[in-house]
């Protein structure tokens, strides 16, 4: 819920704060720094972020400040003022959230160790491409790619990029595409990337049966998680993919750019 500070001395701080960049690290504050800062990852969902922290007891306060950041040594950015230990923060990028509690014009003396709504960056692959299908499959528990057949039963490929037999060009292809000729694909969806925040599950018109490669895309996985990935043809006979996976189950926000 949402704090409507009655004080004019709490609207004041309120409106310095929020037109302040990084108001978070000048701050020099009595209160106690705020722990227990927590992305919930069973709460959270899509797009919306759930942050959770430990109540201050023993203290009167008024409320918390949230703040935000995309990456390490970004400045915080105001996000929103509350009365209690719980946001829900709708979010166009995965980021860094931290807090601080206030009363009147007093504040923390510091922000509270911040936790992350993830994206685990994922190595890049490069290999030759002689012009048969690859396979690629994201690996969760490493955080990383691995390649295979996507003709072998025993492969079960997330993706697959391979050449169009009429235009020539590369696409990327869900991973049950053709099953007359990839028949181990597991169940998921690929869309294009106009962003840092992956499509719904049920929005049909941007998820796709094959995309151009050659660019970033959404990948939806069989088990509730989804990566943002990039692909490129470096030259003629060599294929670049990396990207990002999210390893919180059903979030689909990111942050990296290429």
């Amino acid at each position: 819920m949402r704090l409507y500070a009655a004080s004019l001395t709490v609207l004041a701080v309120i409106a310095l704060l929020w037109g302040c960049g990084d108001s978070a690290t000048e701050i020099t504050g009595t209160l106690p720094v705020v722990t227990g800062i927590t992305v919930d990852t069973l709460a959270s969902r899509g797009d919306t972020i759930v942050v959770t922290w430990t109540a201050l007891s023993g203290t009167d306060i008024d409320g918390y400040f949230l703040w935000s950041r995309i990456n390490v040594g970004d400045p915080w950015t105001l996000l929103e003022v509350l009365e209690t230990n719980y946001a829900e923060h709708v979010a166009d990028r995965s980021a860094y959230y931290t807090v601080m509690a206030f009363d009147g014009d007093d504040t923390s003396s510091g922000t509270g160790i911040p936790d992350n709504s993830r994206a685990d960056n994922l190595p890049e692959i490069e290999l030759a491409f002689t012009g048969r299908p690859v396979g690629f499959r994201v690996d969760l528990e490493g955080d990383s790619m691995v390649t295979g057949d996507p003709a072998s039963l025993t492969f079960s490929q997330q993706f697959t990029i391979a050449l169009d037999p009429f235009s020539e060009e590369l696409y990327v292809y869900p991973g049950t595409a053709h099953p007359e000729s990839w028949p181990g694909g597991a169940r998921t969806m690929v869309s294009p990337s106009g962003g840092f925040v992956a499509p719904s599950p049920s929005d049909s018109t941007m998820w796709k049966d094959s995309l151009l490669c050659g660019g970033t895309f959404f990948l939806s996985l069989e088990n509730g998680y989804y990566c943002r990935l990039n692909s490129q043809e470096s030259t003629q006979d060599t294929l670049l993919v990396d990207g990002q996976l999210q390893p919180i189950m059903n979030v689909r926000v990111f942050n990296q750019t290429w």
